[in-house]
């Protein structure tokens, strides 16, 4: 019995990009099928409509409205996406932020390969979507940072926790130990360096080399020979010299 293909829609402002990837998922994955193709959200919101792709490749640089704009039109998708993006800040922060899949311009056939068979096996064994969407859509409706929800790997999956939960976040080499208000804490396969990435406009200072803290959650701070911050949790953290500065003007423009 053959197996029925996934079918793709693929959105990119650029039909030279389309066409590539057209090339590339036929030669590579023949498990999928190209059923559409669109420049822009309002084209590729027509496409979903029509078509019902399982799984839309979108790029996220687009004239007028970009690929997260997509969402406005669909609040409780029912088909997968694989943004196709290059290296920009913002766009990588959401879309690691949320732990959705993704490949970078350029890509390799490798990549490629290796993204859309993740798809194509949750496709054919009748998996249900993930949260990552979910979650996505629901950080596009918070005015605050701090109300945003983010998804940490555990070893099922993921585990998605409001952002303003976070105390602090504590190196451990490979790894970080994320401490909560009311959760236990938990281990995640994540440097220290990445979620100061991705927490960086959410209320949170990198105190010290081994540690990030939310700066909501700080109880006390005390200056002198030794600075070091209480936290609400009752952890006391050393500030390292080299950012006593930065913090104190930081704390100072909080107070304002």
């Amino acid at each position: 019995m053959q197996t029925k293909k996934i079918k793709i829609l693929i959105v990119d402002d650029e039909q030279e990009c389309i066409d590539t990837l057209k090339a590339m998922m036929k030669f590579h994955v023949p498990e999928a099928e190209v059923v559409a193709e669109g420049q822009s959200v309002e084209q590729a919101v027509r496409a979903i409509h029509q078509f019902e792709p399982q799984l839309v490749m979108l790029d996220i640089e687009m004239p007028r409205m970009n690929g997260f704009s997509l969402f406005q039109f669909f609040q409780n998708p029912q088909f997968d996406v694989i943004f196709v993006t290059a290296y920009e800040n913002y766009a990588l922060k959401a879309i690691k932020f949320n732990a959705l899949d993704y490949i970078l311009k350029p890509y390799s056939a490798a990549e490629l390969k290796a993204a859309v068979e993740k798809c194509v096996r949750k496709y054919q064994l009748q998996k249900p979507l993930g949260d990552q969407l979910a979650t996505l859509i629901y950080n596009m409706h918070q005015q605050e940072n701090q109300e945003q929800k983010i998804a940490l790997p555990i070893a099922r999956g993921f585990q998605f926790v409001q952002v303003k939960e976070i105390i602090r976040c504590e190196a451990m080499g490979s790894y970080t130990r994320v401490h909560f208000t009311q959760l236990p804490h938990l281990v995640v396969c994540r440097t220290l360096k990445e979620f100061e990435f991705l927490l960086e406009d959410h209320q949170f200072f990198r105190i010290h080399q081994s540690h990030l803290i939310n700066y909501q959650h700080i109880h006390q701070f005390v200056k002198g020979n030794r600075s070091y911050v209480i936290m609400d949790d009752g952890a006391e953290i050393e500030v390292a010299r080299r950012r006593l500065q930065d913090f104190i003007q930081l704390i100072s423009r909080a107070d304002r």
